[in-house]
């Protein structure tokens, strides 16, 4: 059950970068992840699914938070411009 998991997980990572703005399969990737890693019946490629679900799911997290931040100000104007 926790390869399965951890297959899961890693699935919901690698999508992530699929859609723009999938910070919640991000972080249900680093969620799945950490509970697949919290298993002891976990296989050795179950293990590392997991890791690099995990891996996945933060790289995303920090690449869009780098996005949002880098394009705040156009955004702040695009949102004072669409209000008046």
């Amino acid at each position: 059950m926790s390869t399965k998991l951890a297959a899961a997980a890693l699935a919901m990572g690698l999508l992530s970068f699929v859609h723009l703005f999938g910070v919640e399969k991000a972080a249900l990737a680093v969620f799945f992840g950490i509970a697949a890693l919290k298993s002891p019946e976990l296989t050795r490629t179950g293990r590392r699914m997991a890791r690099a679900a995990v891996a996945a799911g933060l790289l995303y997290s920090f690449w869009i938070t780098a996005v949002l931040l880098r394009h705040l100000p156009a955004l702040n104007d695009a949102a004072s411009k669409l209000a008046k």
